[in-house]
């Protein structure tokens, strides 16, 4: 890593808020990189606190802000430091934003204030980063095409990628759905807040976790002990 933004970037495959990453002014840096890491080629954030040389790009604007040579208030300078530092990060990072991206960024923001319901704000705070992102991507599609039993396929296996969903011959609005995962309250709510979003409000949905219903001349479905009569 070299830049700032990289190291923003590494927490966010970590698993760390970037809100608690910390920039530091480094005391023995090199003047070839912007950020000093232990080991200079390693791509994960092995700390939370980043060493960081504000005058690698920006010597003109920070070389009297953040002279080594003040003394007093030091902890203050710190804080200074970090704050402009995270803002800095934040300016590269929505450098190559795309129209898609604000809309996506909004959509989160919406879900997780609850404009969408209590629920859909409970959900969106439990997945991770790269699911979310699949997940407002499809939600973006959603309000652009309308709901769908096909957008709901799509979304199912984003989600969940041993799923299957069937359409009922019997029922025009009766869907079969295979999770593939054993039942828990958390997916239970998940699998809730996707029928809401996705499906029209006038479809029945039936769930199969981890046993398949069995299927006549589907080998595969009809294990003894391992498939659902349904």
């Amino acid at each position: 890593m070299n830049y700032a933004w990289e190291a923003a970037l590494a927490a966010d495959q970590a698993g760390i808020p970037r809100e608690e990453i910390r920039y530091v002014p480094v005391n023995n840096g090199s003047p070839y990189t912007e950020i000093t890491m232990e080991h200079i080629n390693s791509r994960e954030l092995g700390k939370k606190d980043v060493e960081m040389n504000p005058l690698y790009r920006f010597s003109k604007e920070f070389s009297a802000l953040f002279d080594r040579n003040l003394e007093g208030y030091e902890k203050a300078r710190k804080i200074l430091f970090d704050a402009v530092m995270q803002y800095v990060v934040q300016l590269d990072l929505r450098q190559g934003l795309s129209k898609q991206e604000y809309a996506l960024r909004f959509l989160l923001k919406d879900l997780l204030e609850g404009v969408c319901g209590s629920q859909a704000a409970r959900v969106a705070a439990q997945y991770e980063k790269e699911k979310i992102r699949r997940l407002l991507r499809l939600v973006l599609k959603l309000y652009q095409c309308g709901s769908s039993i096909y957008l709901f396929r799509e979304v199912m296996r984003c989600m969940y990628p041993d799923s299957l969903v069937y359409a009922s011959n019997e029922a025009v609005r009766q869907v079969l759905v295979y999770v593939g995962v054993k039942e828990t309250e958390g997916d239970r709510e998940r699998l809730e807040f996707l029928e809401d979003m996705f499906l029209p409000i006038n479809y029945q949905v039936f769930l199969f976790w981890e046993h398949h219903f069995g299927i006549m001349d589907i080998d595969e479905t009809m294990v003894m002990d391992e498939m659902v009569l349904f």
